[in-house]
């Protein structure tokens, strides 16, 4: 089986489309299928990741969702003699779906939001609460929705969770993209928090950005650690709590058993964040910057609250089972 993917990534939209991706691929290829990408953002460093894979990158410049897009997309299947497409992102709607499909080939589409019209033969919401969500499907249609669809990456689905007996460890991250720089501001606050702990904070801000953050944390040392934004796994694995954005990290997060206070930073995270919470697995502490004082105050009665941290950590890693990229390949006809 061939299957081509159509996705971007940019300070405008994220990583996240991507790297969701990604970890369809790794399951597909893994299990004999043949994957390759057609994408607007090459030069963008998530993509370094799909290189790792050898899956076939393939370039366009045409505008996301537009008729030349389709035409692309539809030349790249035709190339690569793909069964089905699999397209991720908000600027893909109806006319751009059905001119997709216009080659024969089956499209999946992923969607966050719910209550909107595809042309798809099934589109896919990983989020938790989607299940409850209403679409209007042409033809014949079908929607795959809620945690059992959320797609891991390889590493995690293989990871194991570390123990540690030390200070409580902390990873703070807002994604691939950061533009406004929460991660310094989400330190400012943590910096008053009276419980102890260390913290990890990825800093996706421009240059200057990222200076500004390590001055801040070479100004308290013993709590503070900054990094670029990179691979984040081995993170992931060793951390006891996390402040995060509303996306792929948290539903990763939670198949680790990693509690959190979540911070969204875009309208596609909301219904997944307040699901999450709803679920007992992460506190929503609001949105952006205005968010973090209460998501400091959360963090610091967490930080005192094993117990809760304990029912959080198991309630998302219930939730979050990983074997959603295993039910997507069935429902796609991978034997």
């Amino acid at each position: 089986m061939n299957i081509l993917f159509r996705a971007d990534a940019g300070i405008d939209i994220g990583s996240g489309h991507l790297m969701r991706c990604l970890g369809l691929a790794q399951y597909l290829q893994d299990e004999g299928a043949s994957c390759s990408i057609l994408t607007t953002a090459v030069k963008e460093p998530v993509v370094a990741r799909w290189r790792e894979e050898e899956i076939d990158i393939q370039e366009h410049q045409a505008r996301r969702g537009s008729p030349e897009d389709a035409a692309a997309t539809l030349a790249a299947a035709a190339t690569s003699g793909a069964q089905w497409i699999v397209a991720d992102g908000y600027d893909f709607g109806l006319d751009w779906q059905r001119a997709a499909k216009e080659g024969g080939v089956g499209l999946l589409c992923f969607d966050d939001l719910g209550g909107a019209s595809f042309a798809a033969d099934l589109v896919v919401n990983q989020n938790p609460g989607a299940q409850d969500l209403s679409y209007d499907m042409e033809g014949d249609g079908r929607v795959l929705a809620g945690p059992d669809y959320v797609m891991l990456r390889r590493d995690i689905r293989r990871l194991k969770r570390e123990t540690s007996s030390g200070l409580p460890r902390l990873l703070v991250t807002f994604g691939g993209y950061d533009e406004n720089n929460l991660a310094l501001a989400a330190m400012r606050e943590l910096a008053g928090v009276d419980a102890d702990f260390t913290a990890t904070v990825i800093c996706a801000a421009d240059g200057r950005g990222l200076e500004e953050t390590r001055a801040f944390a070479a100004s308290h040392p013993d709590r503070f650690r900054v990094l670029p934004p990179g691979d984040i796994v081995s993170l992931m694995a060793a951390v006891d709590l996390a402040l995060c954005a509303g996306g792929t990290t948290a539903l990763e997060l939670a198949s680790l058993g990693v509690p959190m206070v979540l911070v969204t930073v875009a309208d596609n995270q909301e219904p997944g964040a307040a699901a999450l919470a709803g679920a007992g697995c992460a506190r929503l502490a609001g949105r952006g910057v205005e968010a973090l004082p209460d998501a400091a105050r959360a963090l610091s009665d967490l930080l005192c609250d094993a117990v809760a941290c304990g029912d959080m950590g198991r309630a998302g890693a219930a939730l979050v089972d990983g074997d959603g990229v295993e039910r997507i390949a069935k429902s796609i006809g991978l034997k």
